[in-house]
């Protein structure tokens, strides 16, 4: 029997009121989801010791294409 289907036999064990117990604890300790744009975000700000045109030559330093001359 795989370990899924041994907690799923084992849950089905529990009595409502146990069930509902677990449930809470499990929704108590889930992480919020965080939305990818949260997460850039977050990062936003961090990178230290990059070119001062590196937003506008991006494409230079990370593929080499002729730097933007605006």
């Amino acid at each position: 029997m795989s370990t899924v289907a041994e907690i799923e036999s084992a849950i089905e064990k529990l009595s409502p009121d146990e069930k509902k117990q677990l449930r809470e604890r499990l929704l108590a300790t889930a992480a919020p989801e965080v939305s990818v744009m949260e997460k850039l975000r977050r990062m936003a700000g961090k990178a230290n010791g990059l070119p001062r045109d590196m937003a506008r030559n991006h494409d230079h330093y990370l593929h080499g294409v002729p730097k933007r001359v605006d």
